[in-house]
């Protein structure tokens, strides 16, 4: 062992490859200047220790995971620095079997205690914690696992920023735990030491989940094809950036380039992703199925069948299979604000309730939080006729939160736009449970114009007017959704639908008319109110009531007026009974007037 050098500098790949970066290490040394070692042999002599070490860190370049382990365990006698401990910790955990990975667990634990200070056991431990986190069945025991990997990484990248494998896993990591935007820096700085496919791969990754057509994710994947043609993974997103882009005969032809032995559950969720693209909806979700059988551990699967029966109407299948994915991430709160969001536009108020208060538990501050809870109540009120128990508290609580100030500091986590839309969503809900219909119609509009190209949000969007009784902002956002081919029969079913409870309001209005003709206000008001049922704002039915109740033989100023002030609200500008209905709410207040001096 030369005598002198600090401790190496290790960076493992995830297929098995193994980079040196520049910093002096006795791994990355003894790997580059092995040659001469060889070379000058004769001439001098060479201490083997250095020479064993670069030879089982080439094993592990050509993924020779047992003769790399079966090198690294002669060396462990001899270790000095804790580098050979760190090498055979990876070694075994490139390997199949749980129990290699049980066994680089305690080199790591024995390592620890004796090399603490080596940045390169840290990172390798911060590796097999991750490996391990694949391995266990239980969400919570996976967390931790994860968790662990994070610190020790962290503390290495401490110690040396350059160390590849430490930057590879925490990136990695972040990958695992659905918070995309933090893992592309440390793939970034992965990619930057070591510019090799599966680095490139990685941060390609990356960049695609945080957003689907992103440029620079291509150009690394060309560059990483160009490295190793063969390299599955860097063709897996190959296939994903040429379904992006509509061609989808072409992604195919990528994937099938690649051997059926190496077919990962990547590989199936992609096909079923271009099946989908291709209206092929039955053979999506076997693909997605055969991606879940062979790793049903990741939610992704799952998170394309729930927004596939979104799309097609079926509200219960798509929770069902957002419910299975939270069983895998239950700490990931932007999925469960989804499948709370997805449960209030499918009229599932307790579903949404129960996720909101989920939520608020483990964020008690959380805007969406707040804002999607009060929409709950707000749709209980309208449905009930009373706020539930807590109403005003949580209405303090908001008024606290949705200000300039308290907003701003969240919009930076949860993104502007989301608050924003929270907020008109809730201001929407708030004035359809006071009969402003007007004003939630521009809310709901605001939303909708939003995602006009957005087949998923606009169908979801549409269902939520529809069970709030909008029928108009249903109507826009199903227009817009019939555009779309993907949707245009799902839309045009929701278009249906409001067109028959229209036809359906105005069928019972008219009887109510003329029930009200032959002086029998009690059967007139009860098929106005059925009308409402079936459209909560035909203003014919509110005419009807405000008819019945100012004229009849026992007249009720009250309830004509409040039927008369909603159908000022949604009664056309055009609409010559408008005049008729504000002048005699005039003398309604007035009579109202002498009874109360009275």
């Amino acid at each position: 062992m030369l005598p002198n050098q600090p401790a190496s500098t290790i960076a493992h790949i995830p297929d098995g490859h193994w980079a040196k970066v520049s910093q002096p290490s006795r791994f990355s040394l003894a790997w580059q200047v092995s040659l001469l070692f060889c070379l000058f042999s004769l001439l001098k002599p060479v201490d083997v220790l250095a020479v064993t070490i670069a030879e089982a860190d080439q094993l592990l370049l050509e993924n020779k995971y047992r003769q790399a382990e079966e090198a690294y365990r002669g060396l462990l006698d001899d270790d000095q620095a804790g580098d050979a401990s760190a090498g055979l910790a990876v070694a075994l955990a490139k390997q199949s079997p749980p129990s290699k990975v049980l066994e680089a667990e305690k080199i790591l634990k024995q390592a620890r205690d004796r090399f603490a200070n080596n940045p390169n056991v840290l990172a390798a431990g911060g590796y097999v914690s991750y490996v391990h986190s694949k391995n266990v069945a239980s969400p919570a025991k996976r967390d931790l696992y994860l968790e662990a990997s994070e610190s020790l990484c962290k503390r290495a990248i401490r110690d040396n920023p350059e160390i590849v494998i430490a930057q590879q896993t925490l990136g990695l990591v972040k990958l695992a735990q659905d918070d995309v935007e933090e893992a592309i820096e440390p793939l970034r700085k992965a990619a930057t030491l070591a510019e090799n496919p599966v680095n490139l791969s990685l941060l390609a990754q990356a960049l695609l989940r945080n957003e689907p057509k992103n440029s620079e994710a291509e150009s690394l994947v060309t560059k990483a094809i160009a490295l190793k043609a063969d390299y599955y993974p860097a063709q897996i997103l190959k296939a994903i950036i040429l379904c992006q882009c509509g061609k989808t005969e072409d992604a195919f032809m990528e994937l099938n380039n690649i051997p059926e032995a190496s077919r990962t559950p990547d590989w199936h969720l992609v096909a079923g992703d271009i099946y989908r693209k291709q209206d092929d909806g039955p053979s999506a979700i076997a693909a997605w199925q055969e991606a879940i059988r062979l790793d049903p551990r990741n939610p992704d699967p799952y998170r394309r069948m729930a927004e596939y029966y979104t799309v097609r109407g079926d509200g219960e299948l798509a929770i069902a299979e957002m419910h299975n994915a939270l069983e895998i991430l239950p700490n990931d709160m932007l999925l469960r604000n989804q499948l709370a969001e997805l449960a209030l536009r499918q009229d599932k108020l307790d579903v949404a309730e129960a996720e909101y208060r989920t939520i608020l538990a483990s964020q008690p501050d959380d805007p969406g939080g707040i804002l999607g809870l009060s929409r709950v109540y707000y749709r209980k009120a309208r449905r009930d006729g009373q706020y539930p128990p807590g109403w005003q508290q949580l209405m303090n609580q908001l008024q606290n939160v949705v200000t300039e100030q308290s907003v701003k500091g969240q919009v930076l986590k949860a993104g502007a736009r989301n608050v924003q839309e929270s907020i008109e969503l809730s201001e929407a809900e708030k004035a359809l449970a006071q009969n402003r219909f007007r004003d939630a119609r521009q809310h709901f509009s605001s939303v909708i114009n939003n995602h006009k190209d957005n087949a998923c949000d606009l169908l979801t969007l549409g269902d939520q007017a529809l069970c709030d009784g909008d029928l108009a902002s249903a109507q826009q956002a199903f227009s817009f959704a019939k555009e779309i081919p993907e949707v245009t029969t799902r839309a045009e079913q929701g278009l249906d639908k409001i067109t028959r409870q229209r036809n359906e309001a105005t069928r019972l209005t008219n009887l109510g008319d003329a029930f009200l003709v032959k002086r029998m206000p009690v059967v007139a008001v009860d098929n106005y109110k059925q009308a409402l049922i079936a459209d909560p704002q035909c203003s014919g039915a509110y005419y009807g009531l405000y008819s019945a109740y100012s004229n009849s033989d026992q007249p009720d100023p009250d309830q004509a007026i409040s039927y008369a002030v909603c159908f000022l609200e949604t009664a056309d500008d055009g609409n010559a009974q408008k005049a008729e209905v504000e002048a005699n709410m005039v003398k309604l207040k007035k009579r109202i007037g002498k009874v109360k001096r009275k």
